[in-house]
């Protein structure tokens, strides 16, 4: 995975150039069904109301709800080296200043790939109404995937301080030279924190305010999806096993004692193993990572996610 620091270092670098070309999209359709700000956010029949910057095409075979009649946005990094991350189609949206958003949606890693990496969504907030000028605000990534195989959602909160627009962005992050393909569909920018909702690979715990989530690689492998299995405010997941327990983790309330929420894990394994938790009422975010070949080492943040 890349380190976070670099990750957003390589954005601002990477997005700059393109910054200077991006104008507000004419024509833009008025927000669909739960104020979401993007136009054909599900790719319905092509990329309508996207700049495309890299190598991306539609794809009408993949869907991530499986619909024969829509479609995906394919993106494609093939190089021998790495430059940086990619960024690959964007719209801009108008935002309001103290308003809480949103932003995200679903990323689809093929297998096959020769270069590792993997994608994620960024927003680039402005000061003016139509992504103009230099941004001067930070910006805003949602959590990285590089399961292979399988739809995944990448989503983040936000607190808009200052911006009257923002810069949305799919964003392709190879580590190796080589190809690498991820498709990208269901995506939004809206009011609203996000939601944590249970399924296979996701753990919420303290009410739905904590999304946990877990991948794995072994030497010879793609990285892959943890299962998740809840108990109450904590959990385990299993990677190749039903039976087989592979790391339990928990979260506890220490907001009376300390000011923070407290993540705990303890694992049974030796393989690559990337945890990520999200706060989705801040939109802050802890990865966890247990390196390949190594037992591993149990995890005791006191200090995880503040308690505001």
């Amino acid at each position: 995975m890349v380190p976070k620091h670099f990750r957003l270092a390589g954005v601002t670098a990477l997005l700059v150039p393109a910054l200077a070309v991006a104008a507000l999209l004419a024509g833009r359709a008025a927000p669909l069904a739960a104020q979401n700000l993007l136009t054909d956010p599900d790719f319905v029949t092509g990329l309508n109301g996207w700049q495309v910057i890299g190598q991306v095409t539609w794809d009408g075979s993949l869907d991530a709800e499986g619909s024969p009649s829509e479609g995906s946005a394919k993106e494609i990094f093939d190089a021998p080296a790495v430059s940086g991350i990619n960024t690959e189609i964007l719209q801009c949206v108008p935002l309001t200043v103290g308003t809480t958003y949103h932003l995200g949606g679903q990323i689809y890693i093929p297998g096959g790939n020769t270069a590792e990496g993997g994608a994620f969504f960024v927003i680039v907030p402005f000061p003016t109404t139509d992504c103009s000028g230099p941004p001067p605000g930070p910006v805003v990534e949602t959590p990285e995937v590089i399961a292979v195989g399988s739809w995944n959602d990448s989503s983040t909160t936000f607190v808009n301080s200052f911006a009257k627009s923002g810069e949305f962005y799919a964003v392709l992050a190879p580590q190796t030279g080589g190809r690498l393909q991820a498709n990208v569909d269901d995506v939004v920018v809206a009011k609203g924190a996000i939601t944590c909702t249970p399924d296979p690979h996701t753990l919420c715990l303290q009410g739905g305010r904590f999304r946990v989530a877990a991948t794995f690689q072994t030497d010879s492998g793609s990285p892959g999806n943890a299962q998740a299995v809840p108990i109450g405010n904590s959990g385990y997941f299993w990677f190749f096993d039903s039976a087989n327990v592979e790391a339990f983790v928990k979260m506890i309330d220490g907001c009376s004692v300390g000011g923070h929420f407290w993540f705990f894990a303890a694992g049974l394994t030796d393989v690559h193993v990337v945890m990520t938790v999200t706060d989705t009422q801040t939109g802050a975010i802890q990865v966890y990572t247990n390196p390949a070949n190594t037992p591993f080492e149990p995890i005791q943040d006191t200090s995880a996610f503040a308690c505001h």
